[in-house]
């Protein structure tokens, strides 16, 4: 699955505020050029004033990961593309585009592609008609059918919405994270359908599952997007090997394992088959069977003390003053 949850403090900064801030802040301004869309716009999306989206755009305040989320979403970049390119910790998904496409089809394709994907997501590929897409993107049915030719391809589209998604917040939330056991742990967390957003993305991955195992599928760049996901998780697993902080082991076995523990209990929880919290015990109980070294395993906290971090985690931030946390704070975050 290639799922995400960014339900963590919305004022989680990326590092103090410099030159990075600026280069950053101009790629966003570029994105919303380049969009169509108005400053008042855009800041109404993220979730916050025109004053401190102006301090953004001139680097003078450093967006939060949550905030380039959503700056990435609604102009159809990448948050990689945000950030520089420079980000390497996550595999590039197939046919990424790097910014926003130029051509005045670019919006209204991708509007329609966003509703497809909120539909099919939360009533299934044979109960959406073209006629509620048409509905809930503003547009015509026959507008549908100018830039997709049938409902297969409106899936397709919604897709590769879901696999941006995924490798919009693997960028967003992890590339300031430099030690392996935080990094993995965060990225299952990630990955975990805990959130109604992320329930909506697995619910096209299972779908596209279903799809797949049928006669005829045309679905063949989805094993790819997998691949990409999996090459994620096996290449932290060398990285924490690497530092002594996780097992020694072969590293794709290892990425094969976990993914495919991943993918079972996130269909239990999709289907209610099994709770979140007991979604979270079983994982976490796997990580320290078979992933993590003993001296991770010994400092895993208990519950009261993971719920007393994310109440704390929960509290806002200053806009200059990026919250900092030690090693045994940072893991009282995970599953």
């Amino acid at each position: 699955m290639t799922g995400g949850q960014t339900t963590d403090s919305g004022d989680h900064a990326r590092g103090t505020v410099g030159e990075g801030s600026e280069a950053t802040g101009l790629r966003v301004r570029d994105a919303i050029r380049r969009s169509g869309l108005k400053q008042r716009k855009i800041a109404s999306v993220i979730g916050i004033d025109e004053t401190k989206l102006s301090k953004g755009l001139s680097g003078r305040r450093r967006f939060t990961a949550d905030e380039l989320l959503s700056v990435a979403t609604a102009t159809g970049v990448t948050v990689r593309w945000l950030l520089g390119d420079e980000s390497q910790v996550s595999a590039l998904p197939p046919n990424s585009a790097a910014a926003a496409a130029s051509d005045d089809d670019a919006n209204p394709k991708r509007t329609i592609a966003e509703a497809a994907w909120t539909l099919f997501g939360r009533y299934g590929f044979d109960a959406v008609r073209i006629a509620d897409i048409a509905a809930a993107s503003g547009v015509s049915a026959p507008s549908i059918h100018y830039y997709f030719a049938n409902k297969a391809e409106l899936f397709d589209a919604a897709l590769d919405y879901s696999v941006k998604l995924a490798f919009d917040r693997q960028i967003a939330w992890l590339d300031d994270i430099a030690d392996p056991t935080q990094r993995l742990e965060r990225l299952l967390k990630l990955q975990s359908p805990l959130g109604r957003t992320e329930r909506g993305e697995w619910s096209i991955w299972l779908q596209t599952w279903t799809r797949m195992t049928l006669e005829g599928s045309a679905l063949s760049n989805y094993p790819l997007s997998y691949e990409r996901w999996s090459r994620t998780v096996q290449t932290t697993l060398e990285d924490g090997q690497r530092t002594g902080c996780f097992r020694a082991g072969d590293p794709r076995a290892m990425a094969d394992e976990l993914t495919s523990l991943l993918d079972g209990l996130g269909i239990k929880v999709l289907t209610g088959v099994m709770d979140t919290e007991t979604f979270s015990r079983r994982l976490r109980a796997y990580l320290d069977r078979a992933v993590m070294q003993p001296s991770q395993t010994a400092s895993t906290p208990n519950a009261a003390s993971t719920a007393a971090a994310r109440s704390a985690a929960e509290q806002p931030t200053t806009d200059t003053e990026p919250a900092t946390a030690t090693t045994a704070e940072r893991l009282k975050e995970s599953l």
